[in-house]
């Protein structure tokens, strides 16, 4: 130690993390931060050692996978690595609402809440960079929706899509640029923002340190109002992240990363496209603003967001960080993480259920009609878009059924071509199973069961 003191003055950088003393009222959601950090070196560890079998290419990233699921240890790994890009996103969320409970992107700490704001948008990239990577049905639709969002900008639209995609639709081209931006672009750019993250803490210290120095200033005893950081909060930080850490090894071994069919641009099989979990409220959003309004949501939502996260600590005027004092930003972020949750949840009830792979006699319209129309016709044919709408079963029935008449019945005509132009347009029509389905359904007395 005392050479390296000689050589590098560690003694000051240990008595800069160590040595200076911490409010009693500091708590564990105080070191969110510290736990998202273990999180994001557990990635970068499990994602170096998938690198190492992984094949960046159309033709080997899915098979290569599977052979890394054909042992425990490599479905282990790659469990652990999927289960920490959730957690990822969890914590650095939970991170970020904290620092804004606690007004802790106010004036001197901007710069704080700017390099934070962009290792968020670092993790949400890693996130969608990632979801492609196994080449499997699900990582291949979700990324050709979530792609398809940058061609709504206006005039550079095309462009930003060419640019994403390395083409025009999502093909290996597409899944070697994500590979590179995944592994190389956004480890370094979130490497970059986290250095001066981590100085600025240092420099200034947490927020909630800020009242022990203002009672220092006023010369009173700190001895009854802090606790010293080493060992007491070292000690409340290694709890957190041990509970973290358990939860994650639990869970990846509980319920480990299945792998589904690999991809197929023609979806033969007519695979259902549903983001992650974590996307479900932006895409359940976007359902609200249909045709010419969609602009509004692919472009200008997002642009409001990421305007707001990195000039809150400007826009916000309130010079209090008390939360007595703030009770229009509170409420307003309240109001904001309700709604996301709530869309959330909304968007995972919505999730088109798998279409029925065989005739049913007797169909429930819940189990069996509704996951046909949801997956098939209410992109078009919604409560929004007016007419004939088969997002409800009041709209299903509602001049489209004779009930005990499926040859009279609107709906089947259009199904079966009868009636051009064939539905669902532009798509693939019903299976013959689908369609004896319905026809049974509607012989049934089209019921609302």
């Amino acid at each position: 130690m005392k050479w390296l003191d000689e050589r590098l003055r560690v003694s000051e950088l240990f008595s800069s993390l160590f040595a200076h003393p911490v409010p009693k009222r500091s708590n564990f959601l105080d070191y969110l931060g510290f736990a998202t950090l273990f999180v994001f070196i557990s990635q970068a560890v499990t994602g170096i050692l998938l690198a190492t079998k992984y094949i960046p290419s159309a033709d080997g990233a899915y098979a290569s996978l599977k052979a890394l699921d054909s042992t425990v240890i490599g479905q282990y790994v790659r469990s652990l690595h999927s289960w920490g890009a959730n957690f990822m996103i969890v914590l650095a969320a939970l991170h970020l609402l904290r620092v804004f409970y606690e007004g802790a992107y106010k004036k001197p700490r901007e710069l704080t809440w700017v390099a934070g704001g962009i290792l968020l948008i670092g993790v949400i990239g890693l996130s969608f960079t990632g979801y492609l990577l196994p080449w499997d049905q699900e990582g291949y639709w979700a990324t050709t929706v979530g792609t398809a969002m940058a061609g709504y900008v206006p005039g550079i639209g095309s462009f930003l899509l060419r640019l994403m995609r390395d083409g025009t639709v999502v093909t290996g081209a597409t899944l070697t640029r994500f590979y590179s931006i995944h592994m190389l672009v956004l480890p370094v750019l979130i490497l970059l923002a986290f250095l001066p993250h981590f100085f600025f803490v240092l420099r200034q210290g947490m927020a909630s340190t800020d009242e022990l120095a203002e009672a220092r200033r006023r010369g009173e005893d700190l001895s009854g109002k802090s606790i010293p950081f080493w060992p007491n909060v070292a000690l409340r930080m290694t709890l957190l992240v041990m509970a973290v850490a358990i939860a994650l090894w639990v869970l990846a071994g509980v319920f480990p990363k299945g792998l589904g069919d690999p991809a197929d641009a023609l979806n033969k099989n007519h695979y259902i496209p549903q983001p992650a979990w974590y996307f479900f409220g932006v895409y359940q959003l976007l359902k609200y603003f249909p045709g010419k309004f969609d602009v509004i949501a692919m472009v200008g939502l997002p642009l409001i967001f990421i305007v707001v996260l990195f000039g809150l600590p400007w826009l916000d005027r309130n010079p209090s960080r008390l939360k007595q004092k703030r009770p229009l930003a509170l409420s307003g972020a309240l109001v904001i993480v309700l709604g996301l949750i709530f869309l959330t949840y909304q968007g995972m009830e919505s999730v088109p259920k798998p279409l029925p792979n065989a005739v049913v006699l007797h169909p429930s319209y819940a189990k069996n009609i509704a996951p046909i129309f949801q997956s098939k016709c209410i992109s078009c044919h919604s409560s929004s878009s007016g007419n004939y709408a088969l997002d409800s079963y009041a709209g299903a029935v509602k001049e489209n059924v004779v009930p005990g008449n499926p040859d009279g019945s609107k709906l089947i005509l259009k199904l079966e071509g009868k009636d051009q132009p064939q539905m669902p347009l532009g798509q693939t029509p019903l299976s013959k199973d689908q369609l004896q389905t319905i026809r049974n359904w509607i012989q049934d007395g089209a019921k609302n069961n």
